[in-house]
């Protein structure tokens, strides 16, 4: 009976065919290896292809440029939908910047559109004169500047006061302030603005305790004393402390040329019944005459460009009801007219 079981065992083992490495070795990691857990392994190789792609686009992107004009349509639709209050001005667009092309030249802002279409008006109707070399013509901070020839020996040709004529007349077709400037171009304004720096360090101390300002007011120098310190009070005698920073006026200003205007300005408070000085007129008048007077005398300025003029209350640069107020209301200004004449 044993030796039929084995002969039937034989016989099976002789019949089936023998197992291959690999199908041994398929069997054993199905039935040890653990069942996998976590995302399947498609994920990763999508996973890769959305970098990429994006990478790709990223490149496109960086050689892309804004259009200005249509950013300026869209803005202008925008802005008549909201209304002037509620839309804030014309926005302005920001400039495209390549990292591939080295961003070699930096591409100005546009105008706004009102400025852009007066621009634009202006330069039609000067075109000749523009070609021609008479006419200079820019937008600068928001206004529409005109620079003409210089006059000759301070006479005004024909031909200068056809051009006036003609840009008062251009004044009227545009929304845009419009100013008009004879002579010099950017030699003059990089003088003027090395004199006011100039001055600015002279009397760096006066402008910190806030006894004097100097600013610009077109083509001229503006240099404003406050009353407070420099004068006794309703007398047009110069205080010893405000002797100082006329000699630094006078030394700075006597150096430049142009005509020098020297202004006295009271507050709108009617003037005390005084011995001297009947009103503020005569207060603001006889002020500016002692600064002049010093001005000539002791800093070496020329007394044939020296202009004095009492402005009494007329132009005050703060309200009149408060005690700050009329404080910097009464003031000395130097005047100094950069045009050279």
């Amino acid at each position: 009976m044993r030796s039929r079981e084995l002969d039937a065992a034989a016989d099976d083992a002789a019949v089936r065919p023998p197992q291959s490495l690999f199908d041994s070795a398929s069997a054993t990691a199905e039935e040890e290896a653990p069942p996998r857990q976590g995302a399947p392994l498609w994920v990763v190789t999508f996973a890769d292809m959305i970098t990429l792609l994006l990478a790709f686009f990223l490149l496109i992107l960086s050689f892309s440029e804004l259009s200005t004009e249509r950013f300026r349509d869209v803005s202008s639709s925008l802005q008549k939908s909201l209304g002037p209050s509620a839309a804030g001005g014309l926005v302005q667009a920001p400039v495209a910047e390549s990292q591939l092309a080295g961003n070699q030249a930096a591409q100005p802002l546009p105008l706004p559109e009102q400025l852009a279409q007066d621009l634009a008006h202006l330069q039609r109707e000067l075109s000749t004169d523009i070609a021609g070399g008479r006419v200079q013509l820019r937008a600068d901070n928001g206004r529409l500047l005109i620079r003409l020839p210089a006059r000759e020996d301070g006479l005004l040709p024909q031909q200068l006061i056809d051009l006036y004529a003609q840009i008062a007349e251009l004044q009227s077709q545009v929304e845009t302030p419009v100013e008009v400037r004879e002579g010099g171009g950017e030699d003059r304004a990089l003088e003027l603005a090395q004199q006011i720096r100039q001055l600015r360090e002279v009397l760096a101390k006066e402008i910190e305790q806030g006894d004097a300002q100097v600013e610009r007011d077109g083509e001229r120098i503006l240099i404003r004393m406050a009353v407070q310190g420099s004068f006794y009070p309703a007398s047009a005698d110069l205080a010893p402390e405000s002797l100082p920073m006329l000699r630094k006026i006078g030394a700075a200003i006597a150096k430049t040329g142009g005509r020098i205007t020297i202004e006295g300005h009271t507050d709108a408070l009617p003037l005390v019944a005084h011995g001297r000085f009947r009103s503020n007129w005569d207060l603001s008048g006889a002020r500016a005459a002692s600064v002049a007077d010093y001005l000539t005398g002791y800093a070496n300025v020329p007394r044939e460009r020296v202009v004095v003029r009492g402005m009494a209350d007329t132009r005050p640069v703060a309200p009149n009801d408060s005690r700050e107020g009329r404080a910097k209301n009464r003031r000395i200004e130097v005047q100094v007219d950069a045009k050279g004449g």
